[in-house]
């Protein structure tokens, strides 16, 4: 399977260049679609980039039938979804059994296409007394998150502790908000796009990472959200 064109001006060819994406991928524990051209789709992530051995690894899925249905394919696509979009193809996917369990592994792709549009350009949002919250209506509660970055097209959240069952891959979140300075609290519906690790706390506590979409986000909403990321970047110019 050959690389797709669509957007010729942003695939890479570099190895260097490509291997650091990849590495990048691994430190951000960057969720990641596998999909075959026979309709089989999995969530994964690159486990490891091995540049001397010229190979990447991946997770796997925990359905083994699923997983050997997808080394069967000779044309399998992955691409990140929201933020920066990465997508590279492979005819040469298989797995392995490695000492922590078993991983799909191939070769480093020889191009990868990297695209980040204006409206996923990203920044990262205060934190402390001037943090931001969203609130996300549970079955039980109110749940408050502190956001860690926003664009004009969502927003990623910081959370210390397993995140709430309602905030899962692909689930859209209604009645939400955010309180903006100076402006007052604007009701979003946000669609859940990625949920990964990152970091401990001192006490051992696991942090999370979910990106959100927006979800046709009123007239007002937008220009809310367009004059506050004005802000941010005139204070990141101010600071530099």
């Amino acid at each position: 399977m050959t690389q797709r064109e669509e957007n010729p001006e942003f695939t890479k060819y570099n190895r260097k260049e490509i291997v650091s994406i990849l590495e990048d991928m691994v430190r951000q524990h960057m969720p990641l679609n596998i999909q075959t051209a026979e309709g089989i789709s999995v969530l994964s992530s690159v486990l490891e980039v091995d540049s001397e051995d010229d190979t990447i690894y991946l997770d796997i899925s925990p359905d083994d039938r699923i997983n050997d249905r997808i080394v069967a394919s000779k044309q399998v696509t992955f691409f990140t979804n929201g933020g920066v979009e990465i997508r590279w193809n492979t005819s040469n996917l298989q797995k392995v059994t490695l000492t922590d369990g078993d991983a799909f592994f191939m070769p480093i792709p020889k191009s990868i296409e990297r695209i980040q549009r204006r409206e996923y350009f990203r920044l990262n949002t205060p934190q402390g007394s001037k943090a931001l919250f969203c609130k996300i209506q549970t079955d039980k509660e109110i749940f408050n998150a502190p956001l860690a970055d926003m664009s004009v097209g969502g927003i990623g959240l910081s959370i210390k502790g397993e995140p709430p069952s309602i905030i899962s891959q692909g689930a859209v979140l209604e009645k939400c908000s955010i309180d903006f300075p100076g402006v007052g609290i604007i009701p979003l519906s946000l669609k859940v796009f990625g949920l990964w690790p990152t970091s401990k706390t001192k006490s051992g506590e696991q942090m999370y990472h979910v990106g959100l979409e927006f979800v046709k986000l009123t007239g007002k909403a937008s220009s809310v959200v367009q004059r506050y990321m004005v802000q941010l970047e005139l204070e990141r110019i101010g600071r530099a």
